[in-house]
């Protein structure tokens, strides 16, 4: 019978002297602890299945970065490469050295082509959509992560500025100035023939000239974050073994 009930049966039956409010207040205690106890031991068990989400993540999102080291150190070489090339343009043309042209003309077609930066972290991303952030305990970590957050933010307004700089500067100037089918790995070559590039202009060309500058500095930025994200992994990595630990 429930409670209402029983106040209701004890006050209109003239059973008033019978009525025993200790009883019913008793009764309404354990009924609110039992409420309360299964309200905790739900919300003990959402908290438990949340956090045992949140741990898988971490596994993960930790395999991701180990392997966004090894994707950084090749990255890192291709880009060492690049600049070495980009500074032996530039010496071509300070030098003013026609005899140079063949190697010139091998050394073009990487200034055509926008570089990136950013890792690949479709894990990490899907964490951040999640809304896990806020569950990791460890402080360090947690901060960590969001500075992370914050590089991959900047790395893509970097990289975007790299393509911008690509599509709207070096790429018309290439299409007026150069012909591809000359341009010796060039991607875009389809065939040779067509009208003949006179490569010795290009020495007294200053809009040529700070482009390839302009591209050298771009991916000597680029190598230095790539640099950092390389030490902010590292050190991440160290984070979230020590995290998964206390486990």
């Amino acid at each position: 019978m429930a409670i209402s009930n029983k106040i209701n049966h004890y006050s209109n039956s003239g059973n008033r002297r019978k009525f025993n409010f200790k009883y019913v207040l008793a009764e309404i205690f354990l009924i609110t602890a039992g409420i309360l106890i299964a309200l905790g031991i739900d919300n003990w068990n959402n908290n438990r299945i949340e956090q045992n989400e949140v741990d898988k993540y971490l596994i993960e999102i930790k395999k991701e970065l180990e392997n966004n080291i090894k994707w950084s150190t090749k990255r890192k070489i291709n880009f060492e490469k690049k600049i070495k090339e980009n500074k032996r343009v530039l010496n071509i043309l300070n030098e003013n050295n026609k005899d140079s042209i063949v190697i010139l003309k091998k050394l073009l077609d990487h200034i055509n082509r926008a570089s990136s930066q950013k890792p690949n972290v479709p894990i990490f991303e899907e964490f951040l959509n999640q809304d896990f952030l806020p569950k990791i305990n460890d402080d360090e970590l947690r901060q960590n992560l969001k500075a992370y957050k914050i590089g991959l933010e900047m790395a893509e307004i970097y990289d975007e500025f790299d393509r911008e700089e690509v599509r709207d500067v070096v790429k018309p100037f290439m299409l007026e100035n150069i012909n591809y089918g000359q341009i010796y790995y060039s991607t875009l070559k389809f065939e040779e023939g067509g009208p003949v590039t006179d490569f010795s202009n290009l020495f007294e060309n200053l809009k040529f000239y700070n482009i390839v500058n302009f591209r050298g500095a771009r991916l000597k930025s680029q190598l230095e974050a790539i640099n950092f994200q390389s030490i902010w992994m590292k050190k991440t990595i160290s984070l979230l073994d020590k995290e998964l630990k206390n486990k």
